[in-house]
């Protein structure tokens, strides 16, 4: 088998598609990597059919526009990646395909992006439809990627936490060279997101500055926390659940201070599953939420243990695209052969 791997990932952010080629080979070798914008468009639909509760392409027009549109981008993102790596197609052992997450339940997981169009377009084999591999072998279909996270930041005699923080926020906790537990934890970004673009026309609270401004509403914050009292771990979170939590009240309430509401309660799920691991000493994180400097300190706040990102490792940015390639690897999904 060739070494070489093609992971790509789209989150539940739908912000962009990033895609990484990668070596298991003897140690982890990040190649290349390259990221393709997902215009606002994109987003807006996507959470659109979300919020509808669309969850086939058979239900939605749009989700087969999306469709489309991630497939085009997927094969284009292939091509470059190996072009600025250098290599020919077939150097390329799988590309690993996350699709992009419509709906989810531990029971059935479904994803727009066809795995089969971008086999027979890129003429590389791909694995794809992880999480309801996953199921189908006893999992909840997420979090995925804490395999990969052991692999690259397990230490014996360490205990330590990586989390993701996306659209939904998902950690694992190792130790001593062993995953101990890895759940979905909380909103991630996806609330903060949905304020911006519903209130200010942006899709990302930049650095955390607009909820910076605010003020904590204490009401909303506790309405919030009774809301995700009987959350218990593992689990597997959907992004419409968490949008369930908004009702009139947010409406009522300045923006500011709604954004620095949501992104206290966003800390606070994520610190509350450091707290449930016995705060480990040390605490990893990526994704999108690194960016977003409040939130990033808000965290640094509440814990006793040393916070850092993947940086050292890998950009953050790409962890979860390596991951799919991981997965690849380890044969983790279903294969789609090119024909």
């Amino acid at each position: 088998m060739n070494n070489y791997f093609i992971g790509l990932m789209t989150g539940t952010s739908a912000d962009a598609l990033d895609g990484c080629i990668v070596s298991f080979d003897g140690e982890f070798k990040l190649i290349q990597t390259q990221s393709l914008d997902l215009d606002n468009s994109y987003k807006k639909d996507y959470e659109w059919s979300i919020k509808n509760g669309y969850k086939t392409i058979e239900e939605s027009k749009t989700l087969a526009e999306l469709e489309k549109i991630l497939n085009k981008k997927s094969v284009e993102l292939v091509n470059n990646l190996i072009k600025k790596a250098n290599l020919n197609i077939s150097d390329i052992s799988y590309v690993g395909f996350s699709g992009q997450t419509v709906f989810h339940t531990n029971n059935k997981s479904y994803q727009i992006g066809d795995p089969r169009f971008l086999a027979n377009k890129s003429r590389i084999n791909v694995i794809s439809d992880f999480r309801n591999f996953d199921i189908k072998h006893g999992g909840i279909g997420a979090p995925l990627i804490p395999a990969f996270h052991n692999y690259l930041f397990s230490e014996d005699n360490k205990s330590k936490i990586i989390f993701n923080i996306g659209g939904i926020a998902n950690g694992t906790f190792l130790n001593d060279g062993e995953i101990v537990l890895a759940s979905d934890v909380g909103p991630g970004n996806c609330l903060i997101d949905f304020v911006m673009a519903e209130r200010f026309n942006k899709p990302f609270d930049d650095k955390g500055d607009e909820a910076s401004r605010g003020e904590i509403n204490q009401e909303l914050l506790n309405e919030l926390r009774s809301s995700c009292n009987d959350m218990q771990y593992p689990r597997a979170d959907d992004k419409q659940s968490y949008y369930e939590l908004i009702n009139d009240s947010f409406y009522e309430i300045q923006s500011n201070s709604v954004l620095k509401t949501l992104t206290e309660f966003t800390a606070e799920k994520i610190v509350e599953f450091y707290e449930f691991c016995k705060e480990p000493d040390e605490v990893i994180i990526h994704g999108g939420g690194t960016k977003n400097l409040f939130l990033m300190n808000l965290i640094k706040s509440k814990i006793s243990g040393t916070l850092k990102t993947t940086e050292d490792k890998i950009p953050s940015k790409f962890v979860e695209a390596a991951g799919f390639a991981y997965l690849a690897c380890l044969n983790k999904g279903e294969v789609f052969l090119a024909k």
